[in-house]
């Protein structure tokens, strides 16, 4: 409860501050008058039917005095809790400005669809969509150690949040554009699109950092003569910011879910711009190869016979061996800085030995030896000479 001074209770009635001291002066006289009256008993040896009519001439006023009071303070109190009430119910609405929706707006799956050659912007940054809600949007740039008055939303739980939605999305995203990605190079794709340093950038990029409210130590060029932030929880906290951003503007409004996932979805675009356009190279198809001319083998989109397959196919015969060996040393991926692999296909039998085929590279040993089977199956030269060499050796044993 507020504390509120007799002052308070002094606009007007009966439980104004002069009243309430007229009560307790009434009260004080009929106590002392009884006192009074009392002590003037002492020395009487019959006091009983004395004392009985002083109780009864002066309990009147003193019942009438504590009375009087007692409503007071029933007065004082009513207006107590009134005020209280208003309080509260500001408190009430502050509150309220400061929760987020009871409910999350679950994107449906055919809203997250493919990434197309169209999709890949054609401008780095696509325009960054606005936070439609004042408070979501100043929450979502200020510090837990920066808000105006306890209880104030800041952007640690709509990070959260933000974290949440980026995860749903890019995995739908990969999903659809990638079906046949194995679920550990998938998660190596998700990974560059929502790890610190990409979404770091992305607040740098379009000037977010700029609008936060956060210790200056951790501003870019560190707080001036004073304590700095490493450089990592810089990219930690920059990229916390660009979570909470998102999920702020898809909660500022009913059109924010829609509007963010289009705006990623451009915006992503870019980071796997070279795993998109591969995705939708058009595959060969191997006419040339006699044998797989006429039924309808292809690799296109990965749907059809795995290339090693058709290596074997093409060229496979009693005493022929096909091997697929590591070229050289792994070196790093540039974008995640992972392992990566190069594997040549090598062809022993009739009369050949370690005849290298083709070479493919990527980060597992197996689809690096996938690539190195379709890079022979390109090679027309070679796989005509081998084709030719396994059509005689046929021919003879029959």
């Amino acid at each position: 409860m507020s504390k509120r001074s007799f002052a308070d209770f002094s606009a007007g009635g009966p439980e104004s501050l002069s009243q309430i001291i007229e009560h307790a002066d009434a009260l004080l006289k009929a106590a002392n008058a009884l006192k009074q009256d009392l002590e003037g008993l002492r020395g009487d040896r019959e006091p009983d039917d004395k004392v009985l009519a002083v109780l009864s001439r002066h309990n009147k006023g003193i019942l009438n005095g504590t009375q009087a009071l007692v409503e007071d303070e029933t007065k004082a109190y009513s207006q107590e809790t009134s005020g209280s009430h208003k309080s509260q119910k500001l408190e009430d609405a502050h509150s309220s400005a400061n929760k987020l929706p009871a409910a999350l707006p679950v994107p449906p799956p055919a809203a997250l669809t493919a990434w197309t050659l169209e999709d890949i912007t054609k401008t780095n940054l696509p325009p960054l969509p606005p936070v439609l809600n004042p408070t979501l949007e100043k929450a979502a740039l200020t510090h837990s150690g920066m808000v105006a008055q306890r209880g104030d939303m800041h952007y640690e739980r709509l990070e959260w949040i933000g974290d949440a939605y980026l995860y749903l999305m890019s995995s739908a995203y990969i999903s659809q554009t990638f079906p046949n990605l194995t679920p550990g190079r998938s998660s190596q794709l998700r990974e560059r699109l929502v790890k610190n340093e990409t979404l770091s950038e992305f607040t740098v990029q379009y000037g977010i950092n700029q609008r936060t409210s956060f210790p200056a130590e951790f501003d870019l060029k560190g707080r001036i003569g004073g304590s700095q932030a490493s450089e990592k929880q810089k990219r930690k906290v920059l990229g916390d910011v660009f979570e909470a951003y998102v999920a702020a503007a898809i909660l500022g409004d009913a059109a924010g879910l829609a509007r963010v996932a289009a705006w990623l979805k451009a915006l992503w675009s870019k980071t796997l711009e070279d795993e998109i356009r591969r995705e939708h190279r058009p595959r060969p198809t191997f006419s040339h190869v006699p044998g797989l001319e006429d039924n309808g083998d292809t690799l296109n989109n990965g749907q059809g016979v795995p290339p090693k397959v058709l290596l074997t196919r093409a060229i496979g015969t009693k005493g022929v061996k096909i091997s697929y060996r590591d070229i050289g040393e792994p070196k790093k991926e540039k974008n995640s800085g992972l392992p990566w692999y190069t594997v040549g296909a090598y062809y022993d039998g009739l009369g050949e030995t370690d005849v290298l085929l083709g070479f493919g590279s990527a980060l597992s040993k197996k689809e690096a030896g996938a690539n190195a089977a379709e890079n022979a199956l390109g090679n027309k030269k070679t796989m005509k000479r081998l084709v030719k060499k396994k059509e005689d050796f046929v021919g003879m044993s029959v």
